[in-house]
């Protein structure tokens, strides 16, 4: 079975790049869940390469939202 999901991010120099391909929407997210740990203020998107949609974008500031919820 070939990726569905193309997951893009952008870069220090505000250029956006594909970072990996997946199958499952949910393994998508976990991915960008997970950049918003490692890269908290890149902006982060999935993209359907079935129906051409972008299915989630999140611009994560994990730094306030650590602020405000104990995240331990």
């Amino acid at each position: 079975m070939r990726p569905t999901f193309d997951i893009f991010m952008d870069s220090p120099d505000a250029q956006t790049s594909l970072d990996r391909s997946v199958q499952d929407l949910g393994d998508a997210r976990a991915r960008l869940r997970k950049w918003a740990r490692i890269a908290p203020r890149r902006d982060c998107f999935i993209y359907s390469q079935e129906s051409g949609v972008v299915e989630v974008i999140i611009r994560a500031d994990f730094q306030a939202l650590r602020r405000r919820i104990d995240l331990t």
